[in-house]
Formats: structure tokens, C-alpha cells, sequence
């Protein structure tokens, strides 16, 4: 957990209780909960399956189910042992070398205003998704300096920096995008390490609209097997509302 910034307090200006923030989202995969798996380092089928609640869940064992914080009823889930991420630290592990991602047991179906948070460090910066549903429907980093959103459609709302970067070391970055009730989308960047630490930072533009329908079905991927996660995938959090900076903040203190 980051610390408080000077003068803020966790319930300032916002309609979150304390603890948690995260109780109105609509999916919450949080680090190191509710991560279960049926597969060891290997490959090798594990029954029953280890559950890092218990703390039975190995180093790199791979994770076939991340069930939401809150109990809801949508989950992630990968099957295939060599799609699967791995656990690593209490994070979900994406590795360079195979196609890994997670699918949710039921779409999130964003029709209106959202927030989308996920906390992770990079090990790659070319066209990585964070979450998607097809080519139609994506978050993701395009380059060390560019994310690319589709919604609904071949619409590209970019979001580009001229000189700031995202870089690959181990730190974590916490990434938001939101949607505000017209249909602005915005992205704001919190965290890093170095020159490239960021304070909800509003990356690129600010007058992309797009009102159409998001549709996610994977976690780290555009697609099953495209354009897949590299890195580090701690936390993801999704709301159907748009958070103002207070918010925001609560969040990635929270996170």
C-alpha cells in the first residue's frame, strides 16, 4: 500500500467508505486472494486445487481461477495449463515466452460511464492488452509512450505522450481508464519508479468520445491467444461509474 498524500484522507470528498473502495465494483481481482490452481510449475494437474487463501498455492504454479473479492459472480479462469498465468509474490505472472491470459466466466458488459483499474508492472510495451473482448473491444499499450482503446468498433481513441514513457522496470504502475456519462474517455498513469514516477497523470489526449458498448471477456489478452500480456498483473478493478480525482486516489492508495 502507498502512502496518503499530504493533507488527503481516505474518505475525502468521496462517497467510497474507508474500507473497502472496492465494495460497488463490478469486478475486483484482488493480489494475492482467491487465486486457486490446478496446475503445479510443470504442468502437472494438482488436486484438490492450492489456494493462495491458505497459502498452499506455489511459486509459479499456474492459476486456473482468480475469483472476485467480493464475492460476485464473475471470475477469471484459464484452463489450459501453458495459457495460464503464474503465481508469482501474490500476482498474477504473465510470461514473455507463451500467450498468457485469463477468460471471465461472464462478459462485463459497460454500456455507460466506467472505471478501469490495473495495477502491474511491464515486461513488454508493444501492443500488451490489459483487458479485451476482441478486436472491437481492448485496452492496451501499444508503446512506451501510447495506449490504444477500441470500443464497440474500429474506432482508435489513442492516448499518447510526446516525451513521458512507461518503463519495464519493477515497480508497479497503477493505469485507470475512464469514461465520463457523454462518452469522454480519459487515462490517468500513477506510480513507476525513477524519472518515469507519475502522480495521476493524465496520459495523452483528453477529447476522445466514444459512447458505444465495451464488451471484456479476457483479462490480459485483445482476444484469447492476441496480443497478450507481458509482466507483473496485481490487481484489477471495474466499476460502471466515473471516478473523480479523489476517487482515483483513494484507489491507488487503496491498491
Amino acid at each position: 500500500m502507498k502512502l496518503l498524500r499530504l493533507g488527503q484522507t481516505l474518505c475525502e470528498g468521496s462517497s467510497f467508505p474507508p474500507q473497502p473502495p472496492s465494495a460497488n465494483a463490478l469486478l475486483f481481482l484482488k493480489e494475492n486472494t482467491h487465486m486457486f490452481s490446478g496446475f503445479d510449475s510443470s504442468c502437472g494437474v494438482v488436486s484438490p486445487p492450492t489456494s493462495s487463501d491458505d497459502s498452499t498455492i506455489g511459486h509459479l504454479d499456474h492459476i486456473t481461477k482468480w475469483e472476485d473479492y467480493n464475492g460476485g459472480s464473475v471470475y477469471a479462469e484459464q484452463t489450459t495449463c501453458v495459457d495460464s498465468p503464474q503465481y508469482s509474490s501474490g500476482a498474477a505472472q504473465f510470461d514473455t515466452s507463451f500467450s498468457m491470459y485469463f477468460d471471465l466466466s461472464s462478459d462485463v458488459v459497460l454500456t455507460g460511464e466506467f472505471t478501469i483499474y490495473i495495477k502491474a508492472s511491464l515486461d513488454g510495451t508493444s501492443n500488451k492488452a490489459f483487458v479485451g473482448g476482441s478486436t472491437s473491444n481492448f485496452w492496451r499499450i501499444s508503446n512506451n509512450k501510447e495506449f490504444r482503446v477500441r470500443i464497440g468498433g474500429v474506432t482508435n481513441n489513442l492516448f499518447t505522450e510526446a516525451t513521458d514513457t512507461i518503463n519495464t522496470a519493477k515497480r508497479a504502475y497503477v493505469f485507470c481508464l475512464q469514461r465520463d456519462s457523454s462518452g469522454y474517455l480519459s487515462m490517468f498513469v500513477d506510480g513507476g519508479s525513477g524519472a518515469q514516477t507519475y502522480y495521476d497523470k493524465a496520459w495523452g489526449s483528453t477529447t476522445n468520445q466514444d459512447t458505444d458498448t465495451m464488451t471484456i471477456s479476457n483479462i490480459g489478452a485483445t482476444a484469447d491467444d492476441t496480443q497478450t500480456f507481458e509482466g507483473i498483473m496485481r490487481d484489477v478493478l471495474i466499476y460502471d461509474t466515473e471516478h473523480n480525482a479523489t476517487q482515483r486516489n483513494i484507489i491507488y492508495n487503496y491498491l
